[in-house]
């Protein structure tokens, strides 16, 4: 075979030698080819004419390889959402997205698993056309971005959008013959739905006040933008075995409740020590949190350089690839290989990846006990106007009625930040938003702005301490309509009682707790009520970061048509039964559990 007809056989057969090297990382090559790369090999060395040169017959060139897997898992084994990975990886389905456009067909069956990590998602029938999450890495926007946003919204989806827990955004009733314009006009404006749900690193949170936080220890909004483009641009980490979150905590004044993610890395500042760690500031890791199965993110026992974190990130997610279980979707979370090995395992497994990439990031071993005490967080930080590090200027929290934003507020609110600030937006994951860089002396003039367009400021409103999932109105395994009930619940407190410390309301419609209401306050979870209607089983006293705890259940079902006057007896009851201005979470955790009862259902 001459080299330019070994050239034509590769181009005709779409095979090329130096491409399979090329993509392989160093620690493949450390660790030896996995299964699949040598009956690939095997079959190039067939297809070239190359194994009779090597001494190989046609019938033994793929011999003794073993069993075919994915991701070392045999094929035969696999769930049927990672065979459909299996056969097509996530990133080569742009022509069926194309065609279902053309077509103006929505994805059905499997076809809706795949596309949703390019961030359609097929909720009929609780709702009609696509809905859609975008990545905004980091949680931070441009003014300009929210405006284009609130043009898409009205222009392309339904005429609204919500701010979710993560700190992205949702759009709804797409039609499914606007979806190649949605892209489109994401691209327009720097922004993508990619890898936002399905088997994806969802988006990447960091703390909202990252650069301009006055307690902050370090800026890290940076690393967690770095690892949003390392996964978006690294083929491998599309589709790994189950949903995966990363969270940075720069210890400012904002939780970002890193402890509910699966890696969260907190800036800290190390003592002096006697474990040979230079004193300065570095980000403890922490693994392991999905509050949906009841479990907080715990320590490794291991800091880090901040740079150092999205290179990390991409080691923890190729222990996960190798690792997660495929045939259970069910023990696919990251928890589950932490459970099934151990912390120490999974992070000398990460080591191994960190060492073949030759870069010199290091797990650095060392006890919390050599970290300085981080501020105090401020529960009421993401809502009000707040100083910032910068002398002369504030942020601006808006309050919103459960994340939902109209189109005309979205571009009146990217207006408001262009006019008085600095055209710098975060979102929270408490369903709300910045507005970042503002004087002081416009700072009145924003407010009457926000205010006209129908938000608030108060940081003591039940509304500004109230979260929820979409529920059943758009999802189909909500089992209770919380965003009507929350919004009922808000506005029956609100007309009785007036707060001075917030109480935080978190309504979920099922146990993948969206809205995660094990932290909340007060927690909601849709529940069938005894004569078969919608309801709610209702937890209190949970918590993150310095208040880390599980809410507790307190009782339920409680039908969804009593709910609201159910939650006036309970929060009458703290108000009259508290200890000065002790606060909700500070009253349910001095009680038991019985006791709770006693005072609270009274």
């Amino acid at each position: 075979m001459t080299a330019e007809n070994s050239k034509n056989h590769k181009e005709n057969s779409g095979i090329d030698a130096s491409a399979i090297i090329a993509s392989t990382n160093v620690s493949q090559v450390t660790q030896g080819f996995t299964a699949e790369q040598k009956r690939y090999m095997a079959n190039l060395l067939v297809d070239l004419n190359l194994h009779v040169a090597l001494g190989d017959g046609q019938n033994n060139a793929v011999e003794d390889i073993g069993p075919e897997t994915f991701w070392g898992t045999p094929v035969e084994d696999l769930c049927k959402e990672e065979k459909a990975k299996y056969e097509r990886h996530v990133l080569d389905i742009w022509d069926d997205i194309s065609a279902h456009n053309h077509n103006n067909q929505m994805a059905e069956g499997i076809n809706n698993f795949l596309f949703r990590h390019h961030g359609l998602f097929n909720v009929m029938p609780a709702q009609e056309g696509y809905m859609t999450r975008l990545r905004i890495p980091g949680c931070k926007l441009r003014a300009d971005q929210l405006i284009g946003l609130g043009d898409i919204a009205d222009n392309i989806a339904g005429g609204y959008a919500h701010i979710t827990t993560r700190g992205s955004f949702q759009m709804r009733e797409i039609p499914p013959n606007k979806v190649l314009a949605l892209n489109a006009a994401l691209y327009d404006i720097g922004l993508s739905c990619k890898g936002t749900g399905a088997d994806s690193a969802r988006n990447i949170t960091a703390t909202p006040t990252s650069g301009f936080d006055t307690e902050e220890l370090i800026d890290l909004h940076q690393y967690a933008i770095e690892l949003s483009h390392r996964i978006l641009n690294t083929r491998d980490l599309q589709g790994i075995p189950r949903k995966f979150n990363f969270a940075f905590d720069n210890s400012g004044t904002i939780s970002v409740v890193s402890d509910t993610n699966d890696v969260g890395y907190l800036a800290v500042k190390v003592k002096a020590n006697n474990q040979n760690v230079e004193p300065g500031l570095y980000c403890r890791i922490i693994f392991g949190g999905i509050t949906g199965h009841e479990d907080f993110a715990r320590d490794t026992g291991f800091i880090c350089h901040p740079k150092h974190t999205p290179e990390i990130s991409e080691a923890i997610l190729r222990v996960f690839l190798e690792h997660g279980d495929r045939t259970n979707r069910k023990k696919a979370r990251f928890k589950y290989v932490l459970d099934n090995h151990g912390f120490d395992w999974v992070c000398e497994k990460v080591q191994e990846k960190l060492d073949a990439y030759g870069n010199g990031a290091k797990l650095i071993p060392l006890s919390k006990e050599f970290d300085e005490p981080r501020t105090a967080i401020k529960r009421q930080g993401h809502i009000g106007v707040h100083s910032q590090s910068q002398e002369g200027l504030n942020y601006i929290g808006v309050a919103l009625r459960l994340g939902r934003m109209s189109p005309e507020q979205m571009r009146g609110a990217g207006r408001i930040a262009q006019k008085y600030g600095s055209s710098d937006l975060r979102f929270t994951v408490w369903q709300n938003f910045l507005i970042a860089g503002v004087p002081d002396v416009n700072v009145e003039a924003a407010i009457k702005e926000i205010e006209a367009l129908g938000m608030s400021v108060d940081a003591n409103s039940f509304a500004a301490g109230a979260v929820s999932c979409t529920g059943r109105w758009a999802c189909k395994l909500g089992n209770a309509y919380t965003k009507e009930d929350a919004g009922s619940i808000i506005d029956h407190l609100q007309a009785r009682f007036e707060l001075d410390q917030p109480i935080n309301i978190h309504l979920t419609g099922c146990s993948n707790s969206c809205a995660q209401h094990y932290i909340g306050d007060i927690g909601l979870i849709g529940a069938a009520a005894k004569d078969g209607s919608e309801g709610y089983n209702v937890l209190v006293g949970g918590g993150c970061d310095d208040d880390q705890g599980l809410a507790r259940l307190l009782c339920g079902p409680i039908a969804s048509r009593d709910i609201c006057i159910f939650l006036e007896q309970v929060v009458g009851n703290y108000l009259n039964g508290r200890e000065q201005a002790e606060s909700f979470l500070a009253f349910t955790r001095r009680h038991d559990q019985q006791q709770l009862k006693n005072v609270l259902l009274a």
